[in-house]
């Protein structure tokens, strides 16, 4: 924790415009990551992993209750959400809803695996991109619906912002494997 202090000290400049805790860029990571975003990344990965641990303990992922779920969602409001878009509900009841406990169990695993990822800064461009298409996906679960569908607009907002202001380079393992290796292939890892 102090060399993290340390080099957050040493990357603030005099006019507090650049580097460190002032928001600026992290050097030595091709001028990418800043201390702001950062900290997006981390709420964000705190975000999924936090909902990820309710619905593990409200049994969210078991088949019925992940095919209830959606179910629920585009029921007319007040037995459900009330959600208008039949075109997304037609699409889950041929795709998802098919195998909802085989489905159910790969969503376990995913929010599971974005979060962690999203959350130390490992494949952060990437993984923030699965992030901006989860929460994607609930905008269009939730829209029309009675539920506020702006929460859902801010989330991929501030996941694209993670991706396109590469998140993982301060603060995050992505930092240590671009001092390393330089920028991922295509730059869509770290």
């Amino acid at each position: 924790m102090a060399n993290v202090l340390d080099n957050l000290k040493q990357g603030a400049s005099a006019d507090g415009m650049s580097g460190g805790i002032s928001g600026g860029q992290s050097e030595g990571t091709g001028g990418k990551g800043s201390f702001g975003v950062s900290m997006l990344r981390i709420t964000l990965g705190i975000i999924i992993l936090a909902t990820w641990l309710d619905n593990v303990r409200n049994d969210f992922y078991d088949g019925d209750n992940f095919e209830g779920f959606f179910n629920w969602a585009f029921t007319p409001h007040p037995d459900g959400n009330g959600s208008s878009l039949t075109f997304f509900k037609s699409f889950l009841d041929a795709t998802l809803l098919q195998n909802a406990e085989l489905f159910g169990w790969a969503q376990t695993l995913g929010e599971l695996t974005l979060g962690i990822l999203v959350l130390l800064g490992i494949f952060t461009r990437a993984a923030s991109l699965g992030a901006a298409a989860f929460f994607f996906g609930l905008f269009l679960t939730y829209f029309g619906g009675e539920e506020w569908i702006w929460t859902y607009v801010i989330l991929v907002a501030s996941s694209l912002t993670v991706f396109l202001n590469y998140g993982g380079r301060m603060l995050g393992v992505d930092q240590v494997i671009a001092k390393m290796r330089g920028d991922s292939p295509g730059n869509l890892l770290w």
